[in-house]
């Protein structure tokens, strides 16, 4: 809009010298399209800083991912650490009596501490595991929290913004019309229909 009106400017200044009637609604329009086009950009620029919550949240949403992956590395080393541990146990358990009778007590003695080693590593990849979940839930928890009150608050500017962008654009062109008509008394300008839209609240608005 704002170059296209800039565009129309310079060829009403240009038509002008030769037919002011024909440039005047030229400049009428162009005035028009610059207005509009500039409340439009200020539009976007507002737009732009409303959304920019959801664009942190979706630059987010990788990290979020990496720390899923986190949990499901922790769970998978809990559960081969206690898989491990629980087979030396076993193992320990099965040849305990017969180590003892056949005297192989070194041999008995080691089985015992790699059993308690391995259980030990079992028992800390458990709780790497745990603290990795309680960090996600609560990580969660207030990423949550925090698109709740900042989605909500930025749909509210972006609905705000749009309904007054709306409403001053209309304006603008109301007053472009009224321009014209008061050049071109002569002139019909059909109205346009308008459409009946009921919005999220059940109000019908045109």
């Amino acid at each position: 809009g704002g170059a296209t009106g800039l565009e129309m400017g310079k060829l009403a200044k240009d038509v002008a010298w030769c037919d002011k009637e024909l440039s005047r609604p030229m400049e009428v329009l162009s005035s028009a399209l610059l207005r509009c086009g500039r409340r439009t950009k200020r539009l976007g620029l507002e737009l732009g800083a409303a959304i920019a919550p959801f664009s942190s949240q979706y630059r987010l949403c990788r990290y979020e991912q990496m720390a899923f992956g986190d949990r499901r590395t922790a769970l998978k080393k809990k559960m081969e650490a206690r898989t491990k541990a629980d087979g030396r146990a076993a193992k320990l358990m099965i040849n305990q009596t017969s180590m003892k009778h056949m005297g192989r007590y070194g041999t008995l003695e080691r089985m015992e501490t790699e059993a308690a080693m391995m259980d030990e590593f079992a028992t800390e990849a458990a709780r790497e595991a745990e603290e990795v979940a309680m960090r996600l839930q609560n990580e969660v928890a207030r990423i949550g929290a925090l698109r709740v009150n900042e989605w909500d608050s930025s749909m509210k500017v972006i609905a705000s913004g749009m309904k007054e962008a709306c409403a001053e654009n209309a304006a603008i062109w109301e007053s472009a019309l009224e321009a014209f008509k008061r050049e071109f008394p002569d002139l019909t300008v059909p109205m346009a229909q308008h459409a009946t839209i009921v919005d999220g609240t059940n109000n019908i608005v045109s």
